[in-house]
């Protein structure tokens, strides 16, 4: 009779491991339709995402602020602390043991004696779980793609920080821009009033005249501390990105140095598919999805029964040395019977989980395809603005010489002057914001590209 039940259960428990199976299905990469190429006109070329896209501008303080920032940055630092926590994680999960010890000692005072007997013990309990379903599997599973993921994310939060700290440093070197041509239009309408006055000493132009270019001049000396705020609040911007309060001096920057142009000719856009594999926002709800699938599996092996194995022992020490007293070893059942209506409702919401980040995923995708187009299509068009622009100033430019020569031999009025002026300033500023916007589209794209933020 005994030798039966023992059979039973030995055959009991045979027949659980030999139907065992992973449970939960087995995580596969997405896939959405896309088109071959961006836009209809322009070619496919491969794209090298291992390129620091930003020494296309050429621009060595550039390069040593981007270096600085990738390092110092104290979103880049944070999130590295995320990855630190996901590491912990991964490496406490799917782990089948677990148990506990315990030591301790006694002093028991009997018989008469004028000394107490001092006695020792031991205790250790340990369990072992049997991943019967791969539920344990599923939980190493899900910890690595929340690391991955964690990884995703910080290079998420480098290439945020690229794009921010280049577009202030182009904001930067536009306000110095700023700050040339109103010195230059200042010096030029010095130069009107100067002629203006020597034009009144021989009755060549009005009080009225002489008023309106001393006002012009005014003005324009007016609108320099507003183009310096802006340009010191980009300097500040750049270094606080980097993470360091006194990075960038004001004194040692070039006020000579022209706005960064970018070599737009080495540029590759690759094919949709690449931004599958190089935009770390679309790797990270890559992972996202993948840790939701794992989970899945987690759910689906709480379906079924699981089993585990606990042994304790105690010792004892009374003088001569630690000797067992007691000792079990127990098999642990755990059935879904009366909660599982709750189990079932965790599959099922581990399943809503899936399709969320399935669409999250998607939409990364549709999202970046957006980007890109946008990008390529702006830095075309302000890439024609800057040569049309360059062409105007330059026209303006001679207008103004025209004018303001023709104004000093008495043959065109003050107002032609004045309006020759205006039309050069606009000009200047145009050209300005153009080639900023320019700027600022190269790297607008190379980031919706997943461009390259190493610090290599």
């Amino acid at each position: 009779m005994g030798t039966a039940a023992r059979m039973s259960r030995r055959g009991f428990v045979l027949g659980l491991l030999s139907g065992c199976t992973v449970a939960g299905p087995e995580f596969e990469k997405p896939k959405i339709g896309l088109p071959s190429r961006f836009l209809r006109e322009e070619s496919s070329v491969a794209r090298n995402n291992t390129e620091q896209w930003w020494k296309a501008f050429n621009d060595n303080l550039l390069n040593q602020l981007v270096a600085y920032g990738l390092e110092n940055n104290k979103d880049i630092q944070r999130i590295a602390a995320r990855i630190q926590q996901s590491q912990g994680i991964l490496a406490s999960s799917g782990f089948p043991f677990s148990g506990a010890t315990k030591v301790g000692e006694a002093a028991i005072s009997g018989g008469g004696g004028d000394r107490p007997d001092h006695t020792g013990f031991a205790r250790a309990e340990a369990t072992w779980k049997l991943d019967l379903y791969g539920k344990l599997q599923r939980e190493k599973e899900s910890a690595f793609a929340r690391l991955e993921a964690s990884y995703a994310d910080a290079d998420v939060w480098r290439l945020l920080f690229v794009d921010e700290v280049i577009t202030a440093y182009m904001d930067m070197r536009y306000g110095q821009e700023l700050i040339r041509i109103i010195q230059r239009v200042l010096k030029s309408r010095e130069d009107t009033l100067a002629a203006t006055l020597k034009l009144q000493e021989t009755g060549g132009a009005t009080e009225l005249e002489v008023a309106q270019a001393e006002s012009l001049v005014l003005r324009t000396a007016a609108a320099v501390p507003d183009a310096r705020v802006f340009f010191v609040r980009m300097v500040n911007r750049i270094a606080a990105l980097a993470g360091s309060t006194d990075l960038v001096q004001r004194d040692d920057l070039d006020v000579r140095a022209p706005q960064p142009i970018p070599s737009i000719k080495v540029l590759k856009t690759g094919v949709p598919a690449d931004l599958v594999r190089n935009r770390p926002d679309i790797v990270y709800a890559e992972k996202k999805l993948a840790e939701a699938v794992a989970l899945l599996g987690v759910a689906e092996a709480d379906l079924y029964p699981n089993m585990s194995v606990t042994g304790n022992i105690n010792l004892s020490n009374g003088g001569a040395g630690f000797a067992p007293v007691a000792g079990f070893v127990r098999l642990n059942f755990d059935l879904p019977i009366f909660d599982l209506p709750v189990r079932r409702g965790k599959v099922e919401t581990a399943k809503g989980l899936i399709a969320e980040r399935q669409a999250a995923w998607e939409k990364e995708v549709v999202l970046a395809v957006e980007e890109v187009r946008n990008a390529m299509y702006a830095l075309d068009q302000n890439t024609k603005a800057v040569t049309k622009a360059e062409a105007a100033e330059k026209a303006t430019a001679r207008v103004l010489d025209i004018a303001r020569k023709s104004y000093t031999e008495g043959n065109v009025s003050f107002l032609q002057v004045l309006d020759a002026e205006r039309a050069h300033l606009d000009t200047q500023n145009a050209l300005a914001l153009d080639r900023r916007n320019r700027a600022v589209d190269f790297v607008d794209l190379n980031v919706a590209l997943g461009g390259s933020f190493a610090a290599k």
